[in-house]
């Protein structure tokens, strides 16, 4: 792929910031050493004061890259909306790329964003986001379904996160920019901006190669549900984000993404990615991607309630079933969603010991013997037919 064709319009890199002096630099970095650097790079600070516009002015002398740092004073939390207008209406005209200061951007992403544009005047573009499980650098995993969306061929406004987004500065205009009614809370301005743009003819382009790797942290802010600004967005377009979300990861999103399709990335063969997972090299899948070969992330901490009995064994494992699995990730066709929800059933409602462990007990001889069949199967075959729990579930629940 020619570089020359992607930088036909220039691309603004445009980051927002918060006390993220210790990793703002390696987002400058990644993203100056990438196979097309940004021609600018604006911040938006929110009023830090450990020194991150300074390490962020540094750094982007040291790679030889404009950067613009436009410090506001701090004022108030969740003004990332004001933020973003900030640095779109300060950005070239071209491409505009949004993400976070505390993001390291892969070897492709920036040419995969304008290459997006370049094929698409008329988009969204985004791409998966990763999670470092450590620190800035290593192993790491995926969040929410970025990874199965950039598989996807078609996208809605929930495809594109806010941490990896793109679009060209003249739609941003014509857009009126990000919603100023969501400033104050959490979330949704991405999806709110997605789906205006999405009405105005505009597609969302979800790329395997547009990737960025989020370096973990604890939230500035505490817990940020973003209830408010989900009802904003719903008053708005008469909809109900979360159910139109949930079938399109369930109906449509995840039986694609299971049954093995891979989409190839806009630059071809220079993006490297594993042949199992369409992720980067070091990836760690998350469990709802374990789950589509095998049912041992289940399987395992039964038996350690099983053998254990140790209040907190039991604790992990309904951490893991009742709040670190979102089953809407897993198709509907499989067996690990019907082994997910009864083990739900049986961790909610067996109360003494000795019920819970024949329930455990039970689910765990039936799940063996689908891991044997699983085992037997493609690993992209997810149509597994009848699963042998109803049977067994009868008994547990007559209990």
């Amino acid at each position: 792929m020619n570089s020359v064709v992607s930088r036909s319009v220039p691309v603004t890199l445009v980051l927002v910031s918060y006390n993220k002096a210790d990793v703002v630099g390696l987002a400058i970095e990644s993203a100056a050493s990438g196979s097309v650097p940004p021609d600018l790079i604006v911040i938006s600070d929110d009023g830090s004061d450990d020194g991150t516009p300074e390490v962020a002015e540094e750094t982007a002398r040291k790679v030889g890259i404009t950067c613009c740092v436009i410090r506001h004073p701090r004022v108030g939390i969740y003004r990332i909306q004001a933020m973003r207008n900030t640095c779109a209406a300060n950005a070239l005209e071209g491409v505009v790329y949004l993400s976070d200061s505390d993001c390291v951007f892969g070897p492709n992403t920036i040419e995969t964003h304008c290459e997006i544009h370049q094929r698409f005047p008329m988009a969204i573009g985004t791409g998966p986001r990763f999670e470092y499980l450590a620190g800035t650098s290593g192993a790491f995993t995926s969040t929410f379904a970025t990874l199965e969306y950039s598989h996807f061929p078609d996208g809605i406004h929930c495809v594109p996160v806010g941490a990896n987004i793109s679009f060209r500065k003249s739609l941003w205009r014509e857009l009126g920019g990000f919603d100023r009614a969501f400033d104050g809370s959490y979330g949704m301005e991405e999806f709110e901006f997605t789906e205006r743009a999405l009405r105005e003819g505009a597609c969302a382009v979800s790329d395997p190669g547009a990737y960025v790797f989020h370096c973990p942290h604890p939230t500035v802010f505490g817990d940020r549900l973003p209830l408010r600004n989900m009802r904003v967005f719903n008053r708005k377009y008469e909809a109900d984000h979360l159910r139109d979300e949930g079938v399109f990861v369930r109906d449509r999103v995840t039986p694609w993404y299971w049954s093995g399709r891979r989409k190839a990335p806009l630059l071809g063969a220079q993006v490297e990615l594993d042949d199992e997972w369409g992720a980067p090299p070091g990836f760690v899948p998350p469990i709802h991607l374990q789950l589509s070969r095998t049912l041992k992330p289940l399987i395992e901490p039964v038996d350690r309630v099983i053998a254990s009995g140790d209040p907190k064994v039991l604790a992990v494992l309904d951490e893991l079933v009742h709040r670190t699995l979102d089953t809407r990730m897993l198709a509907q066709t499989s067996p690990s969603l019907v082994y997910a929800q009864e083990l739900q059933w049986i961790t909610q409602h067996l109360k003494t010991r000795k019920e819970l462990v024949e329930g455990l007990r039970e689910w765990r001889e039936c799940a063996i013997a689908i891991e044997r069949t699983l085992r037997a199967k493609s690993t992209h075959d997810v149509q597994f037919g009848a699963v042998p729990t109803a049977q067994m579930m009868s008994h547990v629940r007559s209990a």
